[in-house]
């Protein structure tokens, strides 16, 4: 498979790639798989839609399960991707 890397352009893009990236997150049907990015299943981070408007976002290694979290909005969801590094409920911006 191909990996495909996006950088956005200067900073008056990012608003542009986090809102595509959350149609494509919107896009993932729910069941047991879901879409790696930054690496593979033992190092990347990986995002599932193992429920209905509920994606979880692991970032591997992740031995214990500690860098797992769940997440019911999809902007939040790419914000987490870009960042690589989980949202504190008292920084996610309501959408």
């Amino acid at each position: 498979m191909r990996t495909i890397s996006i950088q956005a352009d200067g900073d008056h893009l990012n608003r542009v790639m986090e809102e595509w990236l959350a149609h494509l997150i919107l896009a993932i049907p729910v069941g047991p798989h879901g879409i790696k990015f930054d690496g593979d299943l033992s190092s990347g981070t990986i995002v599932n839609h193992r429920a209905e408007g509920q994606w979880t976002v692991s970032f591997r290694p992740n031995p214990d399960g500690s860098r797992r979290r769940t997440y019911t909005n999809p902007h939040a969801v790419a914000r987490v991707i870009i960042a690589r590094e989980h949202e504190a409920p008292a920084d996610a911006p309501a959408r």
